[in-house]
């Protein structure tokens, strides 16, 4: 799945908890494991909002970041 700013506008409109099963999903396929429980509305909140500031070159940038630690 390619990641870029329209992808994330997308993810950040849906339901907290779809939002978090799509947070998920990106987390497990780079080697991270989530709680599968939903953290809180404030929580939830807030990583909308992170997730909307987030410019291309941010998304690129973690992208690369995730690959190195995938890695090993």
């Amino acid at each position: 799945m390619k990641i870029d700013k329209r992808t994330i506008d997308n993810i950040c409109r849906m339901s907290d908890d779809k939002l978090w099963g799509a947070v998920r999903l990106f987390a497990s396929s780079s080697g991270v494991n989530l709680s599968p429980r939903c953290p809180s509305p404030g929580e939830m909140q807030k990583l909308r909002r992170t997730l909307s500031s987030l410019t291309d070159s941010d998304i690129s940038r973690a992208t690369e970041i995730l690959k190195t630690y995938k890695g090993k």
